[in-house]
């Protein structure tokens, strides 16, 4: 199926292209799994299963995907228990221009609302210690290492939920897609801006204005385009 998945990549290919509310309906279809989860980690985390751990991993993965940014899957392997604490104290704001790393893989940055913050804290608060972690990053596998698959775990948590398959570059072209019928011209520049990440373009655009009001803007705009307020 993955192979299938991988060479047909046709957006008119039945099962390749959803809309907005589809993948909104991802995050309810897990979200009972992993508020269990978080509850059995802080009362009896003794009695966890292991599998459980896992998934609720992927699923914050998957949260910040769709509720935060599409962004590059190393945007979020790369975050660190301490951005996500610091962006606490800075209105939810991570500045990728700050982070050591950030020249590798492109320049991002994102704005976790209230919403997410709250599924980010319990995960790092409950769940994450009980996976023994054995570095800074926020995101770890069973064995307490840095998740490196974060891509896979998108596509994967989707197709669980609602039966198609979504990358993170189809889910950026659905953003696209669907902005330009729901936002103004000035909302879908900014948008779309935000979304290109690698480009150079997008860094100079960055670099030119203040990274914290253009992501702050985009949040905005992509929380209009889901209907949400949180």
């Amino acid at each position: 199926m993955r192979l299938q998945w991988t060479q047909d990549l046709d957006i008119e290919t039945r099962g390749h292209w959803a809309t907005m509310e589809e993948l909104l309906e991802v995050g309810t279809f897990h979200l009972p799994r992993y508020e269990n989860t978080v509850k059995t980690c802080r009362t009896i985390p003794g009695q966890v299963n292991p599998s459980d751990l896992t998934f609720a991993t992927k699923f914050v993965a998957v949260y910040l995907f769709i509720k935060v940014k599409g962004s590059r899957p190393m945007t979020y392997q790369y975050l660190t228990v301490v951005m996500v604490r610091t962006a606490k104290e800075n209105g939810g704001f991570i500045d990728q221009r700050k982070f050591k790393t950030s020249s590798k893989y492109g320049f991002d940055s994102l704005i976790l609302t209230y919403a997410s913050m709250q599924v980010f804290n319990s995960y790092i608060n409950f769940v994450r210690p009980l996976l023994k972690p054995q570095c800074e990053f926020a995101l770890v596998t069973r064995n307490g290492g840095q998740h490196s698959k974060l891509g896979d775990v998108m596509s994967r948590l989707v197709f669980d939920a609602i039966g198609k398959y979504i990358h993170l570059t189809r889910y950026r072209q659905i953003v696209e897609t669907q902005s330009l019928n729901q936002l103004t011209s000035k909302e879908q520049r900014i948008l779309s801006e935000d979304q290109k990440h690698s480009s150079a373009v997008a860094k100079v655009h960055y670099q030119k204005q203040r990274s914290r009001e253009v992501a702050v803007m985009a949040q905005g705009c992509l929380q209009k385009l889901q209907g949400a307020k949180g």
